[in-house]
């Protein structure tokens, strides 16, 4: 059965909370047909000095017969947007919710990046939780997206300015530590994995700090020459390649140890012999901590980049010079 459309009533009725905090509706924007209520843009820049420009969009949506949906959407003259969104039974309950979470939360300025952060209030977490998050350097956009299930990590998705594409190598992310997979190329941009585990506050707050770290690491990256990038991570790269090669590695170990066991002369030894014994156990174990479905592969050797830029124009099919 088709929900009624809202009547003029019943947005007056449900502006009422957000009338008398200062916002007003936009009466041409609003569909009643699809029960949505949005509300005039309202500049914010006065709490947040430091983003010129920055403007709230509130929309909010009946969702049910007694549930609403509200989303707060904050824009800045670049376009680069940061939401927060919250369900529940009163109107008036969720924008006390929304308006307590500060502006700041959602943005993050350094040199030479900007990160952006969307979250949801959700009633099994203490905070808002990360739904996504964006690192902008340079016109370069890097995108975090937190899946809600505990055991999955976020998808990580490195998209180059309009009109150009990446040459960057596989392993540009991965040499921040074991939590961010290798880097595959595909038609949107190069896609990863960053490990997420815990409780939603705990996921938050680890995806939180992994796109700083990214937008830090990006930016001092991506200013240097790309040939700079293999002479100072050299160790982390090797150790990102034998990350890569554990699983490939796996069942090679495990062959080995089947063919010298027999010829290792520790009868005697049953501590040693209980060792060696649950060695295969612990090498799967360590493929698969390693990341959410090990990939059997040998992965390239580091090397240094030949190219002058990091970007090159998307019409010229050139083939990737760094691996």
């Amino acid at each position: 059965m088709t929900a009624a459309p809202l009547t003029h009533h019943d947005i007056l009725a449900l502006v009422a909370p957000f009338t008398r905090s200062g916002r007003h509706v936009d009466l041409p924007a609003c569909d009643r047909i699809q029960r949505r209520v949005v509300f005039k843009p309202q500049e914010r820049a006065a709490y947040v000095p430091e983003l010129h420009g920055l403007q709230e969009l509130l929309a909010l949506e009946k969702t049910g017969a007694t549930s609403y949906r509200l989303t707060r959407t904050l824009v800045l003259p670049s376009g680069l947007k940061a939401r927060l969104e919250t369900t529940g039974s009163e109107p008036a309950d969720l924008l006390r919710r929304v308006d307590a979470v500060p502006l700041t939360q959602h943005f993050q300025m350094g040199e030479g990046f900007l990160v952006a952060r969307h979250y949801a209030l959700r009633s099994d977490a203490q905070s808002p939780v990360l739904t996504s998050g964006v690192v902008q350097v340079d016109g370069l956009m890097l995108t975090m997206s937190v899946s809600a299930v505990r055991s999955v990590s976020a998808d990580v998705l490195v998209a180059a300015p309009p009109g150009q594409a990446l040459d960057i190598p596989q392993d540009l992310l991965a040499v921040l530590g074991w939590a961010w997979s290798p880097l595959t190329s595909g038609k949107q941009g190069w896609t990863g994995k960053f490990r997420l585990r815990g409780t939603a506050d705990q996921r938050t707050r680890r995806a939180e700090l992994g796109l700083q770290r990214a937008a830090e690491f990006l930016a001092q990256t991506l200013a240097a020459p790309p040939a700079a990038f293999h002479d100072q991570h050299l160790a982390a790269r090797w150790r990102a390649v034998f990350r890569r090669a554990i699983p490939i590695l796996t069942p090679i170990l495990l062959l080995i140890t089947l063919l010298v066991m027999p010829r290792l002369p520790l009868m005697d030894h049953a501590s040693a012999w209980t060792l060696i014994y649950q060695l295969p156990t612990v090498l799967i174990a360590i493929s698969f901590m390693t990341q959410d479905l090990p990939k059997f592969e040998i992965p390239p050797w580091p090397r240094r980049a030949s190219a002058a830029s990091w970007l090159r124009p998307r019409a010229q099919n050139v083939a990737p010079t760094v691996d």
